[in-house]
């Protein structure tokens, strides 16, 4: 038991070195769509999150009339996912600084800007 307990504590700390997977690290290239972000004020921040929802930490943030990078994901499509709610989410990168995050649809323009 003790020898199992030095094992437990000797690995423990060892894992949380590991790179996490998260759904921004799982994205696999850029598309050729970008698009803009929308919002009531041009030039308001749009917030960028680490997860799908607003429960999870800003990654960074964009601002309204900035475009912005649809990612593919693994499948070969775009990365989005719906929240627990129900809203749709889409990972996206900001070019010029090369941030990736989740942002909600409704601040996503429709049409990809070519």
């Amino acid at each position: 038991m003790r020898v199992k307990n030095a094992l437990i504590a000797a690995i423990v700390p060892l894992i949380t070195l590991l790179p996490q997977l998260t759904p921004i690290a799982t994205a696999q290239s850029r598309s050729d769509c970008n698009k803009v972000v929308i919002g009531r004020e041009r030039g308001s921040q749009v917030n960028m999150r680490t997860g799908i929802g607003t429960d999870y930490e800003i990654s960074g943030y964009v601002l309204v009339g900035q475009q912005v990078n649809m990612l593919i994901g693994p499948g070969g499509g775009y990365m989005r996912e719906r929240d627990n709610q129900g809203a749709l989410w889409h990972m996206v990168e900001y070019l010029p600084s090369q941030t990736r995050g989740w942002i909600r649809q409704d601040f996503i323009a429709q049409n990809c800007i070519r």
